[in-house]
């Protein structure tokens, strides 16, 4: 009968685990960063619709507004506008506010305080083999 050994010794077993925490703790970070990029898309997608729905109703309330007005009005309207664009220089505006209101509005997700919850319990760990 041949004996096989069904067991491995493994050298630096604190060291070994300690080894297996960190990556453990990196992939945990790398879910979180792949959560919160899902929920901006999600809330993107979502934001995206909603802007739709005020374009159609700003649409909608324009072309009646056009057609309450007399047709003089509106040619007359529009040439003082391609007037004022041809003399203004375009300026960029920056989205910084716009940006603030997203981060408000975003709540943090489930997913994401769980993953911290074992980001936090490993780094325990690795504290207590130190």
């Amino acid at each position: 009968m041949v004996k096989t050994q069904l067991f491995k010794q493994i050298e630096n077993p604190n060291n070994f685990r300690k080894e297996i925490l960190e990556s453990s703790k990196e992939v945990i970070e790398n879910l979180k960063i792949q959560q919160r990029i899902i929920d901006i898309r999600e809330k993107r997608f979502e934001l995206s619709k909603e802007l739709k729905i005020i374009f159609k109703e700003i649409n909608l309330l324009f072309d009646q507004t056009k057609d309450h007005l007399p047709v003089e009005i509106i040619t007359s309207f529009i040439e003082e506008q391609k007037k004022k664009t041809k003399n203004k220089p375009k300026v960029k505006t920056s989205s910084t506010k716009t940006k603030k209101k997203l981060a408000d509005i975003m709540p943090e997700p489930s997913e994401l305080n769980k993953l911290e919850t074992k980001l936090a319990d490993i780094e325990s760990k690795l504290k207590s083999l130190n």
